[in-house]
């Protein structure tokens, strides 16, 4: 039973690891594509500039975009078409549809997750903008994509930006060179409380922050053992920490209440 436990709480810290590490990779992956998007925007102006007067048409969710250049002038046309899904029409649709809740529950949840799209759009944009028309008002943001939209439908935007201007902000945004990462293997020093015996470990980092790392190590390799533990970098490499035992090879033995000391200068490579 007590041996089922440990299985079962190791397992559980796996899961926990492989999911933060999921999320991580995920963050990653957004802000990845972040950067790829502002190099694609960077290479249409630039395009566009040595093809004057060229219209270049692109499409989102709710708006149809046209870019041209004119001589230092970039002209972007937005048109919201009447059937466009802003954030009034898919409003308006859901006053209708709730009508008669039980008969359209599916197209209600249809229009409710685009509609809740169209707010966080909205409210995620850096400008927002109350225009006066005269016979009412209308309220104009930039999307996602940095396109001026509406949450109305049925309206036309234009915008005249200096070329030069766009192109700051583009290359303002875009990728840094990055530095080459190390490798997050390293040697260290491992004291093990039950043996009381010191022996070479090889640790993977799985964690940074600051001065605190945490770690998987293998060490004994005459019985090779595998543990977890959590390091504070004093100076530079030279690391102090602790861990405990999560398995060893020789017996196929799980444990979790088995400890050992690390200490030394780590060396990666």
């Amino acid at each position: 039973m007590k041996t089922t436990l440990k299985i079962i709480a190791i397992i559980i810290l796996i899961g926990i690891l492989a999911f933060a590490g999921y999320e991580g990779y995920q963050l990653f992956q957004k802000w990845q594509n972040r950067d790829i998007e502002k190099s694609e925007n960077l290479e249409i102006i630039e395009l566009l500039q040595k093809q004057q007067g060229t219209i270049l048409t692109l499409r989102t969710e709710i708006a149809e975009i046209e870019k041209r250049v004119i001589t230092e002038t970039l002209k972007e046309k937005t048109i919201i078409e009447e059937k466009a899904p802003t954030y009034e029409a898919k409003k308006e649709e859901l006053i209708e549809l709730r009508k008669e809740p039980e008969a359209n529950a599916e197209k209600i949840e249809a229009a409710r997750i685009v509609f809740e799209d169209r707010i966080n759009e909205f409210q995620a944009s850096p400008d927002k903008i109350l225009i006066n028309t005269g016979d009412g008002k209308i309220v104009i943001y930039e999307d996602d994509q940095g396109n001026l939209v509406s949450l109305e439908s049925g309206y036309t935007i234009t915008r005249h930006r200096e070329v030069e201007e766009v192109i700051s902000e583009l290359t303002a945004g875009a990728p840094t060179p990055k530095e080459e990462e190390e490798n997050n293997l390293a040697f260290s020093m491992i004291y093990d409380l039950e043996n009381k015996d010191f022996s070479p470990g090889l640790s993977y980092q799985l964690w940074d922050w600051k001065n605190l790392s945490l770690n998987i190590t293998g060490y004994d390799f005459e019985d090779i053992k595998a543990g977890m533990d959590l390091c504070y970098n004093i100076n530079k490499n030279i690391v102090v920490g602790a861990g405990a035992r999560l398995f060893t090879l020789e017996d196929y033995e799980f444990s979790i209440d088995k400890y050992y000391l690390k200490a030394g200068v780590e060396f990666e490579f």
